[in-house]
């Protein structure tokens, strides 16, 4: 498909479903396919995730299709994402494009991933209001978890990640991702 000017939610909405997962980012609609182990991963976040937040009734996770519309005008699809029951319309999910600020969103590394893209990426979603940022790397079992640009932690496989203070009670092993 062939966008003349800057690209629009309604372009975005055009889009095949043809594999690609695609987000728009300062007018323009950019394709990232995602490898299988990347796909792995993700769900393997988004079971944790989903199966706390379905016992403690918190909120809805998604998956790597969602469309998040960002105060910041662009549409992002993170590989899982969080938000809490009473930022969802009526406690439900809304039909097309989400237009909130989620709670929490996880970025799985790709081999094809630019630093910069990614740096760009998460920054965007701390300066939209996004309490909480996850960003798994696969090739090297570790998780950065991003409150602010400033306040940053990394960890390992072996180390034991919170979702607090978005998620109060959730933890798990950072290798129970890769397993």
């Amino acid at each position: 498909m062939k966008v003349k000017g800057p690209a629009t939610v309604d372009d975005l909405l055009q889009m095949p479903k043809d594999g690609y997962k695609y987000e728009l980012v300062d007018g323009e609609i950019v394709a990232s396919p995602a490898g299988m182990y990347h796909s792995e991963v993700a769900v393997n976040i988004a079971v944790l995730l989903s199966n706390f937040v379905r016992k403690h009734a918190v909120g809805k996770v998604y998956g790597m299709d969602v469309g998040i519309h960002l105060p910041s005008d662009n549409v992002r699809s993170p590989d899982v994402t969080f938000v809490r029951t009473e930022k969802l319309p009526g406690g439900k999910s809304p039909v097309s494009y989400g237009e909130l600020v989620p709670d929490l969103v996880v970025e799985v590394l790709s081999p094809n991933d630019r630093m910069r893209e990614m740096a760009d990426k998460i920054g965007e979603y701390v300066e939209n209001g996004v309490p909480l940022v996850w960003v798994v790397d696969p090739a090297q079992a570790t998780v950065t978890v991003y409150r602010s640009l400033t306040d940053t932690q990394r960890l390992s496989s072996g180390d034991t990640l919170s979702g607090e203070p978005v998620l109060p009670g959730f933890s798990c092993r950072v290798s129970e991702f890769f397993e």
